[in-house]
């Protein structure tokens, strides 16, 4: 009997050693807030809303989640039973892209095509995202139309422009890596800058608040 309890008790050693083995090496998940996520089976989608600074007893990062299916209703949920939602397959990325055109000679010799080019590829990049993404790529996507195509000074438009690129690059890195301060600056500034024309100034009432929510600033 004394033999089989030491036998008994070697195994559960062992099986501790190796748990406490396996959990050093595999990676905690921890995803940053704002991070768009799916929970456990069922694959709920679900979007991070605040995450530990530091992992629990059992090793893993608690995060709170908003379910898509009960905004109201917030979760706590472990690191493990959270996983990114994937991007679209590269033959289905390039469905509904969003593509901002140049379209006569005058704002063509501007030289605006760097920082359209540069708004494109960021829009694209979270264009397949929820509801509030692609809101927010429509707000840029018109603005950014309405501004080559408004009578605006030549150097006001490519500041502008410029501007709205910084924006548009700054949303297609993760919540964690944007630089508030930076669009703070240029939120802040844009509706003096294209106070001038009425049109764009009428859309910045309408597509501001999109912006700033999307940001949260």
């Amino acid at each position: 009997m004394p033999q089989i309890r030491v036998m008994i008790e070697s195994a559960r050693v062992k099986d501790a050693a190796e748990k406490e083995v396996r959990m050093k090496e595999d990676p905690k998940k921890r995803f940053s807030v704002g991070r768009r996520v799916l929970k456990g089976l069922g694959a709920q989608p679900a979007t991070v809303t605040s995450v530990a600074e530091v992992p629990s007893v059992m090793g893993e990062y608690v995060h709170e989640v908003i379910l898509d299916a009960y905004p109201d209703l917030p979760q706590l949920v472990l690191g493990c039973e959270l996983r990114a939602i994937p991007p679209f397959d590269a033959d289905l990325h390039g469905i509904n892209q969003p593509k901002i055109h140049i379209q006569n000679s005058n704002i063509a010799n501007l030289n605006l095509g760097a920082q359209v080019g540069a708004i494109n590829a960021a829009l694209q990049t979270i264009t397949g995202g929820d509801a509030a993404q692609q809101e927010f790529v429509r707000a840029i996507e018109q603005l950014t139309e309405a501004v080559l195509q408004a009578t605006l000074p030549a150097s006001d438009k490519q500041e502008v422009v410029e501007a709205l690129s910084t924006i548009a690059e700054q949303a297609a890195k993760e919540p964690e890596e944007r630089s508030k301060g930076t669009l703070k600056a240029v939120v802040t500034w844009l509706p003096t800058a294209i106070s001038a024309a009425n049109n764009l100034t009428i859309l910045w009432d309408k597509f501001g608040p999109i912006i700033k929510g999307y940001f949260v600033i």
